[in-house]
């Protein structure tokens, strides 16, 4: 079977990355709001990347 690409999850980690940052300068700018959304869209792409991953893993393209 062939192998699939594994830039989606340098993709994900990328995005994950800036959450972070964002989040961190919000809480910094005291933008509540504005870090609690963040903080959600942090969770949802960490959810988003271990659901790939098992699907990777049980489809073999690892």
């Amino acid at each position: 079977m062939q192998k699939k690409s594994k830039a989606i999850f340098f993709f994900l980690a990328v995005i994950a990355i800036t959450l972070l940052v964002l989040i961190s300068v919000s809480l910094a700018e005291e933008m509540w709001l504005f870090a609690i959304t963040l903080t959600l869209l942090f969770f949802a792409t960490f959810g988003v990347g271990f659901s790939l991953k098992k699907k990777y893993r049980e489809n073999d393209w690892l």
